[in-house]
């Protein structure tokens, strides 16, 4: 008996190591585990007046030129840049992740528009949309200031917005980022 709980044993733990299997990769369920090594492959520039750094595509894209409706990432510090800060090359600990989502921000009630007629932001009362997100907070003794990696699904109505899948999140992060288990 002792034999066969020691080889279930070993075989868990084996199996924790093994590589994601397709439908691992592909489930927006999966993310980069606590414990794990994110790699910053490039210098990220800030822009001033910012705190983060967009990625789409896997190139560094300035905020109004991300596509909110396809997955994206940024990276975001502590300080507000001048516009000569940058996250250079390096590790980063995943030391926590967390889901959450963020809304379409609206105007309530009544809008004047150019025909004079009065609409309404909302005029059939549905939510607005949202972005599913997985925070990924970072640790690192050299970049101090270096708070968190954050990825998107993409915006969608509430019933279709979904998190990022592992795949989605290498293509957006490209040669830019990749992460060690």
């Amino acid at each position: 008996m002792k034999r066969i709980i020691g080889l279930a044993l070993t075989a868990g733990i084996l199996g924790a190591c093994a590589p994601l299997t397709l439908e691992q990769w592909s489930s927006s369920y999966a993310h980069i585990p606590v414990g794990a090594t994110v790699v910053l492959n490039e210098a990220l520039p800030i822009r001033s007046g910012h705190t983060r750094v967009f990625m789409q595509d896997g190139r560094v894209v300035p905020k109004g030129g991300v596509n909110m409706y396809y997955p994206h990432c940024n990276f975001e510090v502590v300080t507000l840049s001048d516009g000569s800060a940058r996250i250079e090359p390096g590790r980063f600990l995943v030391t926590r992740h967390r889901q959450g989502h963020v809304e379409v921000v609206q105007e309530r009630g009544p809008t004047q528009v150019a025909s004079l007629v009065l609409v309404s932001g909302d005029a059939d009362g549905s939510a607005p949309p949202i972005s599913r997100l997985i925070h990924y907070e970072l640790q690192s003794d050299d970049q101090t200031d270096v708070r968190r990696l954050t990825c998107h699904g993409g915006f969608a109505d509430d019933w279709e917005a979904r998190f990022p899948t592992l795949a989605e999140m290498h293509t957006v992060l490209g040669d830019l980022v990749r992460w060690e288990e």
